[in-house]
């Protein structure tokens, strides 16, 4: 099982599931890692990017 995921995955799994435990069920990691995946990379989670789109809504 290859457990080394590479920007461009992690960048769309990301940006294709809505929530955090979603993208981090479907590539068989859990949620703190795919978190410490996105902060390495530089990635925005889909949690924090509903919480900036919440937030500039708002005004």
């Amino acid at each position: 099982m290859n457990r080394g995921f590479d920007q461009d995955t992690i960048e769309r799994v990301a940006r294709v599931y809505r929530s955090n435990g979603d993208a981090s069920r479907a590539l068989g990691i859990t949620l703190r890692s795919f978190s410490r995946l996105c902060m390495k990379f530089g990635i925005e989670t889909p949690y924090a990017k509903r919480r900036r789109q919440i937030a500039t809504s708002r005004g």
